[in-house]
């Protein structure tokens, strides 16, 4: 007995709307990137005052569920921006108008969904030493500013360009792959395939494997230690995806040749400071152009597909286009991982 792939019958996904952002990147959006490059290159000045949202503060922890204290709830000389919100919700606001050499007790209640099961929901108290309050010195926006980015001369004018150019492909990317997920999602509910098992497994072991890379497992690390519940369902829809894009570009005979891989790879090169060194790289990869080509039938697949939909230009500012494209690709991940 062996598994052998479905015959998959494609169903047309005509009739389904697909919602596509048109965007332009205005001076201002130029303007909110720019202090957003300042504040990634800021450095932190010790300040004797008292702390504010958007201070860091320096801090030693504990923290106790009545009168005992509880695992991983401590740490020492912790550096913590308020406001940041990346601490149990109300803890980081009771730091406001501390000052250095000050101790706090703070009290906190876990949300319901905390991970930790045996915090959800339990109100917990912190005793906090306050080592140093530093406040963020922002670069100035000056000929050094701009040679960090790659601009040698200083130019102010070529250092907005350069930003809105990026910013222009990102957007583009983000509209690109907000369509995409759509024709996507579609597709699948079209189309309701029996994918093979060994195929889910495989895709399994892959996501698994990307999972202990993106953690910093290492490389010995035994990724079947990972159970397989966590990855299966995502990997199933994406299994499922692969095969119906594999039928629709057979059935469209779609195909990249070198010239078209090499122009997609220009296209990419374009954000790295040596484009034509990224160029040869991949041009002399036969592995790199596989995928490639492969990325390439994907869009052309999508195209495919987008024809046989129904199209609404929505206009959006740069932000709205990015967030809605990182919300579509979460209910997608959900809905597979619902399935």
């Amino acid at each position: 007995v062996m598994e052998v792939y479905p015959q998959v019958e494609l169903s047309s996904i005509e009739g389904t709307e697909v919602e596509r952002p048109v965007v332009s990147v205005t001076d201002a959006d130029v303007d909110e990137m720019i202090e957003t490059l300042r504040k990634q290159n800021a450095e932190w000045k010790e300040d004797d005052k008292a702390a504010e949202d958007g201070d860091q503060v320096t801090i030693d922890f504990q923290g106790f569920l009545g009168d005992e204290p509880f695992e991983g709830g401590s740490a020492e000389g912790h550096a913590l921006v308020i406001g940041s919100n990346s601490f149990i919700p109300g803890f980081e606001e009771q730091l406001i108008g501390a000052k250095a050499g000050e101790e706090k007790t703070l009290t906190v209640t876990f949300p319901e969904d905390y991970q930790a099961e045996h915090l959800a929901g339990k109100e917990a108290t912190f005793k906090v030493k306050v080592h140093k309050v530093s406040t963020q010195a922002l670069p100035e926006v000056d000929q050094s500013f701009f040679e960090r980015f790659g601009i040698e001369d200083g130019d102010e004018a070529k250092f907005r360009a350069e930003i809105k150019k990026n910013m222009t492909r990102e957007a583009s990317q983000a509209v690109d792959n907000r369509v995409k997920q759509q024709v996507l999602d579609a597709l699948k509910k079209a189309n309701e395939i029996t994918v093979p098992s060994a195929l889910v497994q495989q895709e399994t072991d892959g996501m698994k494997r990307q999972a202990a890379q993106q953690f910093g497992l290492g490389e010995d690390f035994d990724v079947s230690q990972l159970p397989n519940e966590l990855f299966e369902e995502q990997a199933r829809g994406r299994v499922q995806v692969g095969l119906l894009l594999a039928e629709v570009i057979k059935t469209h005979e779609l195909d990249a040749d070198d010239a078209a891989i090499k122009a997609k790879v220009e296209e990419l090169a374009e954000q790295y400071q040596d484009p034509s060194e990224v160029v040869d790289y991949y041009m002399g990869n036969d592995e790199l152009k596989t995928q490639v080509k492969s990325a390439i039938l994907e869009e052309k697949a999508v195209d495919k597909l987008l024809e046989q939909a129904t199209v609404k230009d929505v206009e959006m500012t740069y932000q709205q286009a990015l967030a809605a494209a990182q919300q579509q690709a979460e209910q997608g991940e959900g809905e597979e991982s619902e399935a």
